[in-house]
Parts: structure tokens; C-alpha cells; sequence
């Protein structure tokens, strides 16, 4: 393979490879029901499996700046995946909640480095051809999602562990990732650590950032909670919820890479409509009635909320003036406040009103979306723009 070949060259295949990593660290949703039921643990403690990913994303985006600058982006890079790794076989071997916990605390927080690694390596790398590049390393880690959810679901529903199973698919993507990599150049950053909270002192970062934690915050709590929400609330078996939940990255998968033309079809309107099919996705999940209408719910999120992170991360980069890996942590920010906050939320609320009305939420969030991303309100909206020309 070429060095440079459009935009799948090396580098950017083994990048989201990566990201299916990144999926292995962040599928603990999967298993949550199970982890419940197994370790019988509350809705709160179960939320804190996937929180871990948030609150790294919000230490390391204040205060990991200096630690890439030390030590360098690829060896950051590489160093993440392994951690990422390394928790999710914790967490498969773990017959105790303390142990499951440090496994996926080890795998959020390196989760969380590569998230803010990912947007400035492709935006070094791909220069004004970043919004198709970013759009398509984010439509991948969909098709492992997928596998995750169908491989599991398959074991599950013949009544064995998912234990192994998930271990050895986090193993193998780990695995493709070391290969295809190994002659893949990082992009280097810069030796001088720019230091990040000043820069919310910002309109231009303050307002794309609180965009990025919206879009996370409607999007992530639905993909963390939907195999648990259809196996509690829709009355699917443990199986059968774990191969449906294939579906939630599935339609990740699709929206994204359709984004460019979806913004072509609905220029300053796609963001407020990909808000309100979220909004009417997550509600037929809540209204039902049966297994069969939460699904078709679940894939309306789906394709909805898929254009959201995407969008909000382009218009961050498009607006703001400083250097990528700055802008990175940024984004790791970002999108920390909403993981933190989302999954949690959903859990405590899930204790106190029931899982099926905590989901409600989400429309609420996702209606507000719609008003604040209507063309005469969305002063950002021009960086959509160039999806189009890169599509």
C-alpha cells in the first residue's frame, strides 16, 4: 500500500483500526445486563463501568498536555491502545466488581487518549481533505460494533460466557492495529505543551465545545444503555438484546458515511434534523409498544445522533486558532463532561424513576438541539460546508 492513496493510506487505515479499539474499551454496554445480573451491582455502579471513559477524557483534556509533549504523540498513540487493551482482558477475567471496574477504568482512560489524540493526527495529516477523513475513521469503528454485538449475542443465546469471546476480539483488533502500523508514520507534536484551560477564555473554542458535549450527550447514554434498555424494558433475552444492539452501530455506520451527502441534501438544516430524528427515535424506544417499535426507535437514534459528534467536531477545528493537538484536548473535554455525565445520569435515574422513563432525558436534550441549531440561530454553521466539497 501506498504511503498516501487518497484517503485510505496507511496511516489512516491503522487509525481506525484503532478506533475499533477504541469500540472494545467502549462496548462494556454489551455486557452490562450480564454484569448486573452476575455481579449484582445497581444501575449507578453499572454506569460507572462506562464513566471511567468520561472522567479520563476530562483529566486528561485539562491537564495531558504537557504529558503528550513529554513523551510524544506516537508513543502516546501506541501506549493507549496497549492500556485499552490490557483493561478489557481485566475486565473479561474479573468475577468481582472492584476488578471488572479497574478494567474498564483502565480502558475508558486510554479510550480517552486516543480520542483526543485521533482529531489532530488526522487533521496534521489530512490538512483541509480532515472533515471526509474524520467522517470515514468514524464510520468504521461501526462495523465493530457491530461484530462485538453479534459475536456476543451469539455466544450469549447458546448460553455460554461472553467473557472469552470479548477478550479475543479486543485482542485481535489490537493485534491488526500493531501490524498495519508498524510502517505507519505519526505525526509529531510539538515539543511546547499549549496550555488548554486558557483557552476557554475563547468564544471561538467555548461555543464548539459546548456544541461537542451536546451532540455526545444525546448520542452516548443510547449506545452505552440500549442492550440493557432492550433487554429490561423491551423483553428481549440476553442474546437476542446483545445482537440487536449490532443495529445501534450499525446506523452510526451509515449516517456517517452518508454524512457529506446528507449535508449536501440538507445544508444548514442537517444538524436541527438530525437532532429532531433523535428526538422522535429516542421517544418510540420509550413509547413502544413491544420489543419490535423500541428497535426501529433505536435505529432512528441511530441514524439520527451518527452526524452529530462528527459535525460538532469539524465546526471546532474550522473556528478555532489553536495548533490541532490543543484542539484535541479540547475535544477530549468536550466529550467527557457529556460521557461523565450521561451514562451516570441515566443510571441514577434508572434507580429512582426506572429504566424505561430515565431514557426520557435524551428527547428533552435532543429538542433543545433542534432550537439552538436552526440556520437563524447557528452562527457556526458554514464548516458543514466542507463535508460538501470533500464529499
Amino acid at each position: 500500500m501506498r504511503e498516501r492513496d487518497g484517503i485510505w493510506d496507511r496511516l489512516t487505515i491503522t487509525l481506525a483500526m484503532s478506533f475499533c479499539v477504541l469500540v472494545a474499551g467502549l462496548s462494556v454496554g454489551i455486557v452490562l445486563g450480564e454484569l448486573r445480573d452476575e455481579l449484582g451491582i445497581s444501575g449507578v455502579l453499572a454506569a460507572a463501568h462506562g464513566s471511567a471513559f468520561g472522567v479520563g477524557m476530562l483529566v486528561l483534556g485539562a491537564f495531558g498536555a504537557g504529558f503528550v509533549a513529554r513523551i510524544g504523540r506516537p508513543m502516546a498513540f501506541w501506549g493507549a491502545c496497549a492500556t485499552t487493551t490490557i483493561g478489557i482482558v481485566l475486565l473479561c477475567v474479573g468475577h468481582v466488581w472492584p476488578l471488572t471496574l479497574l478494567g474498564s477504568s483502565l480502558a475508558g482512560v486510554s479510550c480517552a487518549m486516543l480520542v483526543l489524540l485521533m482529531p489532530g493526527i488526522i487533521a496534521d495529516h489530512h490538512g483541509d481533505d480532515r472533515a471526509k477523513a474524520y467522517a470515514a475513521v468514524n464510520a468504521i469503528p461501526g462495523l465493530a460494533g457491530i461484530t462485538f454485538s453479534l459475536v456476543i449475542g451469539a455466544v450469549l443465546g447458546a448460553g455460554a460466557s461472553w467473557r472469552w469471546p470479548y477478550a479475543v476480539l479486543t485482542i485481535g483488533f489490537a493485534a491488526s492495529v500493531a501490524v498495519l502500523g508498524r510502517r505507519a508514520t505519526i505525526p509529531a507534536s510539538s515539543p511546547q505543551a499549549t496550555r488548554i484551560l486558557p483557552l476557554f477564555r475563547q468564544r471561538s473554542i467555548v461555543e464548539p465545545y459546548l456544541h461537542i458535549a451536546h451532540a455526545t450527550l444525546v448520542e452516548f447514554p443510547v449506545g452505552i444503555w440500549a442492550v440493557v434498555y432492550l433487554k429490561e424494558v423491551g423483553g428481549a433475552s440476553s442474546g437476542l438484546a446483545a445482537s440487536l444492539g449490532a443495529i445501534w452501530g450499525l446506523c452510526l455506520f451509515a449516517s456517517r458515511l452518508a454524512l457529506p451527502r446528507l449535508v449536501a441534501l440538507l445544508g444548514p438544516w442537517t444538524r436541527s434534523t438530525a437532532f429532531a430524528a433523535t428526538a422522535a427515535g429516542t421517544v418510540l424506544m420509550w413509547a413502544g409498544p413491544g420489543l419490535a417499535m423500541r428497535v426501529v426507535g433505536l435505529t432512528v437514534v441511530g441514524l439520527g445522533a451518527g452526524g452529530l459528534y462528527p459535525l460538532a467536531v469539524d465546526r471546532l477545528y474550522d473556528r478555532a486558532g489553536a495548533d490541532t493537538v490543543a484542539l484535541g484536548f479540547v475535544t477530549a473535554m468536550a466529550s467527557g463532561t457529556a460521557v461523565t455525565i450521561g451514562p451516570l445520569l441515566l443510571g441514577v435515574l434508572a434507580d429512582v424513576v426506572s429504566l424505561r422513563h430515565a431514557l426520557l432525558f435524551v428527547p428533552a436534550l435532543a429538542l433543545l438541539g433542534v432550537y439552538t441549531s436552526l440556520p437563524n440561530r447557528d452562527s457556526a454553521a458554514e464548516p458543514a460546508a466542507e463535508l460538501v466539497s470533500a464529499g
